[in-house]
């Protein structure tokens, strides 16, 4: 019998719920994609929707969410391989900590961390800066300490975690907060949010927080925790960013990733201003998302590509692997999308919404809160944030004034808190520098932890003032 009362319609959500992370956490090991259609398709059935329907409303979601999401993903991680062989990364690493002290190698590995970030996932993003962070971490330790491994005051400190931690904190705080990252880019998709608005508010959001949990933190954890990463792998990272081809330009470096963000909030500039004419006309068509990516990536390839000979089939294999590396993220995507239909269709978003409606909640909260939930469930920031803003989705109607955007950027905040051994980003990182279990809870996990909540309060103030 399906439940009739909003108390039953979140009952049946919330048990949805809780049998998608059972089948990702417990020995069944489902992936995330069956899992989130599984769930979705027990959540309709159970909640009285006719079968058929239940179906249209798992593909129709799956679709609508990867038919605004898929294109962007593909080109902004084709972006960011074209940026990463043909020594472009390694350019700007080259220019922004040659000649710096301790004090301002930190700031200049945020930047590079920052430049790196937009275009590319966690995972990637961290990949492509290991070797670049492990050449500059071999420099500090050579050329700014001493042979027992302590600054100039004194104080012992750890060259790998003074650059990796502003890294670590700069790469979470784009992820969770500014597209084409999939989580808040699908999140704008979900809660109908200009994805140019999201970048604008999300931006700033992101460089506070990356100060506060990359800078702030870098010299305390640095100074507490003595990791080695494994010397083969140094050794090995050391030798992929020593790389004797002509490094590209500065300024060729810099534009594929500064011009898709400068037309899509252009783009948004102009619909919010409601201008007008062919010029605006012109913007408005190359601040699409998908334009403004696929212009990057061209003249990433053309001007890049060809300089360092990074073309023909050898660009076109690094594309493949690439693409077919985000394969899982799309489809967990597209199974958010169907879970996040089926909310919608069944009721249930609206149910929520009732319900804590009169509780003096801010919706801001209960997306973090939800969001946050999911995450410590689940480990993947991705899944949680996909997942939550379908079930935030439909609380959009109950409040009027609530921009879209900060309603994608608290789902961000929430998706990133406390990461632990469910998350793999959390060993990719604990395995990368040698940490101890222990050590990768009091630095990483606080890291992202610190970008979440203070994430909250930012999008919480900003809120207050728009």
């Amino acid at each position: 019998m399906a439940p009739s009362s909003d108390v039953g319609l979140l009952v049946t959500g919330f048990a949805g719920i809780v049998i998608v992370v059972l089948l990702i956490t417990t020995p069944l090991k489902v992936h995330p994609f069956l899992a989130l259609v599984i769930g979705a398709l027990g959540i309709g059935l159970v909640a009285g929707e006719a079968p058929l329907a239940v179906v249209k409303s798992v593909t129709t979601g799956a679709g609508g969410t990867l038919g605004q999401t898929g294109l962007i993903l593909v080109l902004g991680t084709v972006l960011g391989t074209v940026l990463a062989e043909s020594g472009a990364i390694g350019r700007l690493a080259t220019v922004l900590t040659r000649g710096r002290s301790l004090r301002t190698i930190p700031w200049m590995v945020s930047l590079l961390a920052l430049i790196v970030a937009l275009p590319l996932f966690f995972e990637v993003a961290l990949a492509v800066l290991l070797p670049l962070l492990f050449s500059i971490a071999r420099e500090v330790e050579t050329s700014l300490l001493d042979s027992a491994g302590r600054d100039a005051k004194g104080r012992r400190t750890s060259p790998y975690l003074l650059v990796g931690v502003p890294a670590l904190g700069t790469v979470a705080s784009v992820h969770a907060l500014v597209p084409p990252h999939p989580g808040p880019t699908a999140a704008a998709t979900a809660v109908h949010a200009d994805v140019g608005t999201v970048i604008a508010y999300g931006l700033p959001i992101a460089v506070i927080t990356m100060v506060v949990s990359g800078q702030f933190l870098a010299g305390p954890i640095a100074r507490r925790m003595f990791p080695v990463p494994p010397p083969r792998l140094v050794e090995q990272f050391a030798l992929k960013a020593a790389d004797d081809r002509t490094p590209p330009g500065i300024t060729l470096s810099v534009v594929p990733v500064v011009l898709p963000l400068v037309l899509v909030v252009g783009q948004s500039v102009v619909t919010v201003r409601g201008w007008h004419g062919s010029w605006a006309a012109v913007l408005g068509f190359v601040g699409q998302p998908v334009v403004a990516l696929l212009i990057a990536v061209l003249l990433a390839v053309v001007g890049l590509g060809r300089a360092r000979g990074v073309h023909g089939q050898r660009l076109k294999g690094q594309v493949d692997d690439s693409i077919a590396a985000i394969a899982p993220i799309l489809l967990i995507i597209g199974g958010g999308g169907a879970l996040s239909g089926v909310m919608v269709d069944s009721g249930i978003g609206k149910a929520i919404a009732h319900l804590t409606h009169g509780l003096g909640i801010s919706p801001l909260i209960l997306a973090w809160v939800i969001a946050a939930l999911i995450r410590l469930s689940v480990g993947s920031a991705t899944v949680a944030i996909i997942t939550a803003s379908g079930i935030v989705a439909p609380i959009m109607a109950d409040s009027p004034g609530l921009h879209p955007a900060l309603v994608v950027l608290a789902l961000g905040c929430g998706s990133i808190i406390f990461p632990h051994i469910n998350n793999a980003a959390s060993w990719q990182v604990k395995e990368s520098f040698g940490m101890s279990l222990r050590d990768m809870f009091q630095s990483f996990t606080v890291i992202e932890t610190t970008v979440s909540v203070l994430g909250l309060g930012c999008v919480l103030a900003a809120s207050a003032l728009i």
